[in-house]
């Protein structure tokens, strides 16, 4: 089983759990995404739950990714775990208010394909900055008119900016 299932077969299964625990590999997520340095095989597991007009996969989804470091651009393994579910309907003349689930995709053809839905959530879900932890062991980065503050030195340094306004403070 590759996380694709035609709709008769999965209509065979109806009022019953069907059972997923797979392992894929996605390495062209590196391509949709050039933030994502690498990705290992992703694990799926949950299940699916088929009705008479819809079916619905309730899964969560384990791997790690390398991700750039927002401060210095260095590689930093990302795991992440995270659920979700998809319902698909099959009866494209029911609206989706007749189907449970938050969105409802409509099945194309006759093949219900997992894989790309997985690849979505994992983008969607992807954080905008991760920081290596060497940041912090770090004492000081700084470069040419740059340094990055930590919540110890913001409090002692004062915008250069506003270093005239306190002047006026000190009368």
């Amino acid at each position: 089983m590759v996380l694709k299932w035609s709709v008769p077969d999965l209509k065979m299964h109806r009022d019953e759990n069907l059972e997923i625990d797979e392992t894929i590999s996605i390495d062209d997520l590196k391509e949709r995404d050039p933030e994502v340095r690498n990705i290992s095989p992703v694990r799926i597991t949950g299940y699916a739950s088929i009705k008479r007009e819809a079916v619905t996969f309730y899964i969560t989804i384990e791997g790690e990714m390398t991700l750039p470091c927002s401060v210095t651009l260095e590689d930093v393994l990302y795991p992440f775990h995270m659920h979700t579910s998809e319902t698909f309907r099959f009866d494209q003349t029911l609206s989706d208010e007749d189907v449970d689930g938050e969105e409802v995709h409509d099945v194309d053809g006759d093949i219900i394909d997992l894989i790309p839905y997985i690849k979505e959530e994992i983008l969607v879900q992807k954080p905008i900055r991760v920081v290596s932890d060497k940041v912090s062991e770090t004492p000081h980065l700084k470069g040419n008119g740059w340094e990055l503050l930590t919540k110890e030195s913001q409090k002692d340094h004062i915008d250069p900016r506003l270093e005239k306004l306190k002047q006026f403070f000190d009368e």
